[in-house]
């Protein structure tokens, strides 16, 4: 393995991301409005490196995290080095990093030690998103403005402060307000319970160890760099990309809402 690391210590630590994306998706599954995320669990969640690149991902929708990356690409595209702690993303245009409407990014920053060094991303598939008929699915849409309300890449929060007019601008273009905007809360709280689990890792292992092994699962997960040694890609054998969990198997495993 490289660097000092042990590969024990790797496993532990990756694994624990692994656990901090859990707890994120099944914060949604309990804190959702609608049927479409407590019932079908049409959502995905995932912990991203400070360059928006997938390290560890929830046992949820795999059809979803693939999908990360573009949303994550056009989030660093768009504002880059112009993010602070505080911040949160929004998205869901499917021409810049999006997919089909309804499917809304929610993307935070997190920050440790004034270093921005990873995200907190999920995405959820939302009840409805306006446009010309409800649930914002038409197999007989000519157009993307038919589906719904496009939302390019947008501050949700800066710094910390609610943008109220974004908020606004979603609740009058949705046919229901409650479900739309308490399934985004749902998102949000996801994204707090993903800073506040790996904040505790960085206090345990501090940036540099967490940037090494977020390397060292890049090195497993993205065939095509160059791997910095054999052990690593043995160690990070246990990605789960491409897993997914259905509601029975939640609600076995923690209890119901």
């Amino acid at each position: 393995m490289s660097g000092t690391a042990d590969p024990f210590t790797f496993e532990l630590f990756k694994n624990a991301m692994y656990s901090v994306t859990d707890e994120m998706a099944l914060t949604i599954f309990r804190t959702a409005y609608s049927g479409v995320l407590k019932g079908g669990m049409d959502y995905s969640t995932a912990l991203c490196d400070g360059e928006g690149r997938t390290i560890a991902q929830g046992l949820t929708q795999p059809c979803h995290l693939g999908s990360i990356p573009t949303a994550m690409n056009s989030i660093m595209r768009h504002f880059g080095n112009a993010m602070g702690p505080g911040d949160v993303f929004i998205l869901n245009d499917p021409f810049d990093g999006g997919m089909h409407l309804p499917d809304i990014f929610i993307i935070k920053p997190i920050y440790y030690a004034d270093q921005r060094v990873a995200f907190a991303a999920t995405v959820c598939h939302h009840t409805d998103i306006g446009g010309r008929v409800a649930g914002s699915n038409a197999a007989d849409s000519t157009e993307c403005y038919q589906e719904g309300l496009r939302i390019p890449p947008l501050k949700l929060f800066d710094g910390g402060r609610r943008d109220d007019t974004i908020w606004k601008v979603i609740e009058k273009n949705v046919r229901v307000p409650v479900l739309v905007q308490g399934d985004l809360r749902a998102q949000l709280s996801a994204c707090h319970i993903g800073e506040t689990g790996l904040v505790e890792l960085l206090r345990q292992h501090g940036v540099p160890a967490a940037r090494r092994y977020f390397a060292e699962i890049l090195d497993y997960t993205e065939p095509w760099r160059a791997p910095r040694s054999a052990n690593c890609r043995t160690a990070a054998s246990s990605s789960r990309t491409g897993s997914t969990m259905t509601a029975s198997t939640l609600t076995c495993r923690y209890g119901s809402r």
